[in-house]
């Protein structure tokens, strides 16, 4: 017990590199099996290179689409400084806020020197509190993740061994159920990942394409941001959403309408028949269950809740079976 105290602030780190190593297993047996001779025993760290890789790589892009971005906008706020800017045309057409809007741009940035009189007036102790409670979050998530990584090396490194002895340790426990339970609990973590990243990347190219078709700047990213937010309940029709209305203020009703039956199809048939059916053919799961343990999953654990809800209702429905003696699964 003094052990798990010691280590608590890192036990998210720790169960997000046990559902990355489980869910990646397979892969990574195989990956190792195609190594040739001596090479093999430089499968964890060619893999977990490998898997830095892929978690960075995106990262990394995102950054630097948004440093593009930013230097754009440092440029308009030169530029209105300046010489003033006049506002687009499409900002009055703004619901609710359009009037608003355009009276603070006149005042603003139409008027040369108006941007930094503004932000002279502004509070500024607030912003300066989000940024620095925006870097010390950065510095905390950036360990996190190193300890993640530096977790699923010894994961892939000592996987076999370690699984034995947690299977041994169930079997101890709950005796000659604890096997199925262990294997349950495997395939409902390997299942949710296939129904919630495998699809949230396949919306998000989907999405992404449409926002190409529409012209959207940086679809990519803003593709590869619908994708990340489609595990979150609501995510994705936000953002589309958000995009859908930008286009059709500015004047693109045909675009924004496009977008919006779009990603509303998409949406609806991968969460109500693609998601449900990897996750429960997988674990044998109703779909009552399966949704309530996502979004209870979310609401107590965060992000990982996403996969611990499910592990959690799967096996409180086996245990309900096992001690009822109830095989239907239908209700």
């Amino acid at each position: 017990m003094l052990a798990l105290w010691l280590v608590h602030a890192y036990v998210a780190a720790l169960a997000w590199a046990g559902v990355v190593a489980l869910a990646s297993w397979p892969l990574y047996r195989r990956f190792s099996l195609i190594l040739p001779g001596r090479t093999r025993r430089w499968a964890p760290e060619i893999f977990i290179l490998l898997v830095t890789t892929l978690f960075l790589a995106p990262l990394v892009y995102a950054i630097a689409a948004i440093g593009h971005e930013a230097a754009l906008l440092a440029g308009a706020l030169s530029e209105a400084q300046s010489k003033g800017l006049p506002p687009p045309e499409w900002l009055s057409r703004i619901p609710f806020a359009g009037k608003t809007l355009l009276a603070w741009w006149g005042r603003v940035l139409s008027t040369p020197g108006g941007f930094t009189e503004w932000f002279r007036q502004i509070n500024q102790g607030p912003v300066l509190g989000w940024i620095k409670l925006f870097g010390f979050e950065m510095v905390h998530r950036s360990i996190m993740f190193a300890i993640t990584l530096v977790a699923l090396y010894f994961l892939y490194r000592d996987g076999n061994a370690l699984s034995l002895r947690i299977l041994s340790l169930v079997q101890r426990v709950l005796g000659q159920p604890g096997k199925q339970h262990a294997s349950r609990t495997v395939a409902t973590i390997r299942g949710t990942v296939n129904g919630l990243v495998v699809v949230g990347l396949a919306e998000g190219l989907l999405l992404g394409i449409s926002y190409a078709f529409a012209g959207i700047s940086s679809p990519a990213l803003w593709g590869a941001l619908t994708g990340l937010l489609s595990v979150v309940p609501f995510g994705m029709p936000a953002l589309y959403g958000g995009v859908a209305l930008v286009l059709f203020v500015q004047g693109q009703t045909t675009a924004a309408l496009l977008i919006l039956v779009w990603g509303t199809l998409v949406m609806l048939v991968s969460d109500h028949i693609v998601r449900p059916l990897l996750i429960g053919d997988s674990v044998e799961l109703p779909l009552l269950w399966i949704i309530l343990g996502i979004l209870g999953g979310i609401e107590n654990f965060g992000l990982l809740g996403l996969f611990l809800g499910p592990v959690i209702m799967a096996s409180m429905v086996a245990l309900w079976h096992e001690w009822t003696n109830v095989r239907d699964h239908s209700v």
